[in-house]
């Protein structure tokens, strides 16, 4: 304990020094844990955040990545449209009596809209989403009021009363079917918990959807398509936390979708101009993603075979596509976690160059304390010791420096990325990591620890005199 309290006694008389070469430490270390850091949440965020999603069917012309990031992850823009259809091709097969099932459940989704500065997700879908989706192998749960009510049966109706409408008008008919109005019974919404947390939103209150995302170009409330909160969520720490969930047919209904909500096949040559004049059929109402569970391997199978030569429609399987997304991020945290150590490395010199330029102002002291009995072995361990000292407090700052961040940028990093950082969350890597840079503290100590410790006694003592 003695050398040790020499080796404190020597950091204090160079306090300066010392805090100046420990800031260099505390920010390599806090740099290194902060980088290690972000990949194993946002791994863990996006590993865990499929939980619930086994398979996701979306439009053609689009990369698996892209569909699975905006369906699951809100990132980015909805990369297509695929018609009602593919959805009702899914769920009858569900009855099939001639071929094995496919799908426990397909639940149609759709998207365009958000709420509020942060951008909120709008995900219009029906009930099925917290009746028959699963997530980690149960329903959603809710901790405030409960689901809304609007099912497949409604959404067929409405899809055939839009579909007579607007054949009517194109068609020139002199009696025109009504077009189907929004219902207020509709007019509900089911919000994700962080969403009633940053909103501060509780039962009975009003979200509006805004058409894209403020900030952008020709965005606009929809204040008819207006809903009363019936459900608030339990915290998943996934995208479904910062998502609103509201019945699709307010999607259909919304101004200014009146035509543009159908899908129309094109034949070999035709102009898409033609698409305006073309009768529509109610199954061609336009989504951008149905979500699916096969029911078993086979039924993987079976969809990847029917959607490998599908026109329309592909199917991507987030628990192969996410892994290989996580692989990239994971090779350019490994590319910052190399510069992180060598940041560490040049850290170390600077504890070298510090004590080292020392050596000189410290021959007579250490003259001194070997003409008192001190040996070479201890003088070794007090310079080596002051090194290992300076770099163990700069690791350990930098640690507190590195969950100091997360707590004050929490809100930031979950807004820009999506990724919830857990600042309580403390990994056995860290008390190895502090351990680590001691080590490499310690080597760096050791060129100035020989040096002082090689140092004549009656030559430096007589200098003086």
């Amino acid at each position: 304990m003695k050398l040790i309290s020499i080796s404190l006694r020597n950091l204090r008389i160079r306090l300066v020094a010392t805090v100046l070469t420990m800031m260099s430490i505390i920010v390599a270390t806090a740099l290194y844990a902060a980088i290690l850091v972000m990949a194993e949440q946002t791994e863990a965020r996006y590993e865990g955040s499929i939980g619930g999603f086994q398979a996701i069917a979306g439009p053609n012309g689009t990369s698996e990545l892209e569909l699975v990031l905006n369906t699951i992850f809100n990132v980015g823009e909805a990369s297509g449209r695929i018609p009602l259809e593919v959805c009702e091709q899914l769920r009858k097969s569900r009855g099939s009596r001639f071929r094995r099932s496919q799908v426990r459940y397909a639940i149609p989704q759709a998207r365009g809209d958000s709420i509020s500065r942060f951008n909120f997700p709008v995900v219009a879908t029906i009930d099925e989403m917290f009746s028959k989706f699963e997530w980690k192998r149960e329903p959603l749960q809710f901790a405030e009021g409960g689901p809304f009510e609007y099912s497949w049966d409604e959404l067929v109706a409405l899809a055939t009363g839009l579909a007579a409408h607007e054949n009517g008008k194109r068609a020139g008919d002199e009696v025109i079917p009504e077009r189907p109005l929004l219902q207020k019974k509709w007019k509900q919404a089911v919000v994700g918990a962080r969403v009633a947390r940053s909103l501060k939103l509780k039962i009975g209150d009003v979200v509006v959807p805004v058409h894209g995302k403020l900030g952008e170009y020709d965005t606009h409330e929809h204040p008819e398509a207006a809903c009363a909160i019936v459900g608030i969520l339990e915290p998943t720490n996934s995208p479904i936390d910062s998502t609103i969930y509201l019945p699709i047919g307010i999607h259909l209904l919304i101004d200014g979708h009146a035509g543009g909500v159908f899908i129309n096949k094109l034949g070999a040559g035709q102009s898409p101009v033609k698409a305006e004049s073309m009768p529509v059929d109610p199954m061609r109402i336009a989504l951008t993603a149905v979500i699916c569970d096969p029911l078993d391997h086979m039924g993987s199978q079976i969809l990847r075979k029917q959607f490998g030569s599908h026109e329309e429609a592909q199917v991507a399987w987030p628990q192969d596509v996410v892994p290989k997304f996580l692989r990239q991020i994971g090779n350019a945290a490994d590319a910052l976690a190399v510069i992180a150590w060598l940041v560490l490395l040049v850290a170390a010199v600077s504890i070298t160059v510090a004590i080292y330029n020392t050596m000189n102002e410290r021959r007579r002291e250490i003259a001194i304390m070997r003409s008192l009995g001190a040996r070479r072995f201890q003088i070794l361990a007090i310079i080596t010791g002051e090194a290992t000292l300076l770099s163990f407090f700069g690791a350990v700052l930098g640690l507190v420096a590195c969950h100091s961040a997360e707590y004050f940028m929490q809100p930031t990093v979950e807004d820009l990325t999506g990724v919830y950082l857990d600042w309580t969350l403390f990994k056995v890597w860290e008390l190895w990591l502090v351990l680590g840079v001691s080590g490499i503290g310690a080597i760096a100590g050791l060129a100035p620890a020989v040096k002082g410790s090689m140092t004549q006694v009656a030559d430096n003592l007589a200098q003086n005199y």
